[in-house]
């Protein structure tokens, strides 16, 4: 039996990835091909924290390989390798007198292996689930006097007639509002994607076992079985169809229970009162709800037994899993069907009245982050894949986002394990901002006037206006135009399947 890799995804590159600790590898060997090209992506997580208010250029940063750069689509490192790298410059705000944003820029250039060190040429351009940008390898912070209550105080000040601010009342709410953190701080754990800035050259490294993902008859029975009176998406209360079920869990509820938990996934609250009011809060403070409340999605008329999240420190951006128990065993174990979901950016939307997050349309890519977390926790026993061919490649969302992909289930068997203290909580703590609260105080009043003398004018807001609707303008002449060439390539492929271009050998 043979496992075909398509061209339109890598997830059974990083699949293999996730699996090559439970196999052992072969011989040294020729690598998979001479170097991998630049601007081939990976993941690295951080053993050591950093921050813009304390760390100081040439400091010194571990990380560990959580997603190797692929070579002809296939894995080169196995993960848990050691990744170094150092601060190139920074820029902190301090206490706001010549910076109100934070800058922060990260190289890593070596990969510890047991054949010795690999030094490579990348550039960070993604923080997962992080409020702050990457331009250009730079980390951009936010800039705490731009919430939306500071941009509506701004805006208002130059409309006498409808300002509900008297000047008395202006000093007052200056003197009080807090603002959010403007310094930069990544924690052990955070993870970051790193992209080739130059080839790097893989030749003598050896080749990984690859191990199979097909599935034996048995299981592709009894799963099939399972799915038979399920359907292939959630459904929102209202009857629309939303997210595609796309994970299928086996364990014991305390096996998946505890595989989230050393994963560092969250258990997500249920909706009410309070928990909105932290949410509200979270989105007007540029911060993160660790436990965020799901919208609620019913499949097959049930609502979700849990759900799962992972988050850093944004409102707008996280990776969650909706989880319905299924009324069926596989192997004589429990069997779970998941709704992942990668959220990318949250708005106030006018059409549905109310705070929506939009999501990352590549669903694919998603399940391969969910399940590198899980493996990597030591949680997961074996993953296979169950293709759906007749699948569609590109749907929409009840709220109007673009879904892609290749159709496949991930399914996951998890398996007994301890949570156990991770390499990469190990690292000494750094100062994240100025310790003293009077410090910090002073630091607000400083970036507030700043910013009404700056950008408190009506050619400001005026300019402001202009650029955010060029922005959106532009995101969504981009997004058609990715959406128009998918689907021409979905067509032109037939069904939207890719004529393969590797096959893998079943070798477990």
């Amino acid at each position: 039996m043979r496992v075909v890799l398509y061209a339109k995804t890598s997830v059974l590159g990083v699949l293999t990835l996730c699996l090559i600790p439970f196999f052992p590898c072969a011989s040294p060997a020729s690598a998979h091909c001479n170097s991998i090209p630049a601007g081939e992506s990976f993941w690295v997580r951080l053993i050591d924290p950093v921050a813009s208010y304390s760390s100081k250029p040439g400091s010194h940063i571990r990380a560990v390989l959580t997603q190797s750069p692929t070579c002809d689509s296939v894995p080169v490192f196995p993960l848990g390798i050691e990744v170094e790298g150092r601060v190139l410059s920074v820029s902190k705000v301090g206490l706001g007198f010549v910076h109100d944003v934070a800058r922060l820029e990260i190289q890593f250039d070596q990969l510890i292996t047991e054949q010795g060190i690999v030094t490579f040429v990348a550039q960070v351009v993604e923080v997962d689930n992080a409020r702050e940008n990457v331009r250009r390898g730079f980390i951009q912070g936010v800039r705490s006097t731009n919430t939306p209550q500071g941009r509506i105080t701004s805006g208002l000040i130059h409309l006498p007639s409808i300002n509900p601010y008297g000047d008395l009342a202006l000093i007052v709410y200056r003197a009080v509002s807090p603002l959010p953190e403007p310094e930069i701080y990544f924690p052990p754990g955070t993870d970051l994607r790193l992209q080739l800035s130059a080839p790097l050259e893989v030749s003598e490294q050896p080749e990984l076992t690859r191990p199979s993902f097909q599935l034996d008859e048995i299981e592709r029975g009894e799963i099939e079985s399972v799915l038979q009176h399920v359907p292939e998406r959630t459904t929102t209360t209202s009857g629309q169809a939303a997210d595609l079920v796309n994970v299928l869990l086996i364990g014991s509820q305390n096996q998946v229970e505890k595989a989230f938990a050393a994963a560092g996934w969250l258990p997500s609250d249920r909706n009410s009162y309070h928990a909105f009011l932290k949410e509200f809060g979270a989105f007007l403070n540029f911060s993160n709800y660790p436990k965020m409340p799901v919208s609620r999605q019913l499949l097959n008329g049930r609502a979700p037994d849990s759900s799962w999240q992972k988050s850093l420190n944004s409102y707008s951006k996280r990776e969650h899993l909706r989880v319905w128990r299924q009324p069926a065993f596989i192997l004589g174990q429990q069997v779970y069907l998941g709704a992942y979901t990668r959220e990318t950016g949250a708005a106030l939307s006018i059409r549905y009245h109310k705070f929506i997050h939009h999501i990352d349309p590549d669903l694919d890519q998603g399940v391969n982050m969910l399940v590198r977390d899980l493996t990597f926790s030591g949680c997961v026993e074996s993953v296979n894949l169950l293709p759906r061919p007749d699948f569609p490649r590109v749907l929409l969302n009840s709220t109007g986002d673009t879904m892609r992909t290749n159709g496949d289930l991930t399914v996951v068997q998890v398996r007994d394990c301890d949570k156990r203290p991770s390499a990469y909580g190990l690292g000494n703590a750094i100062p994240v901002h100025p310790h003293s609260k009077i410090a910090r105080y002073f630091r607000n009043r400083v970036l507030l006037y700043k910013s009404d003398l700056i950008r408190g004018n009506s050619i400001y807001s005026a300019f402001d206006v202009l650029r955010m609707a060029v922005c959106w303008h532009f995101r969504r002449n981009q997004s058609a135009f990715s959406d128009e060439i998918d689907t021409s390539s979905d067509l032109a492929r037939g069904n939207g399947i890719a004529a393969p271009i590797e096959s893998i050998s079943k070798d477990k």
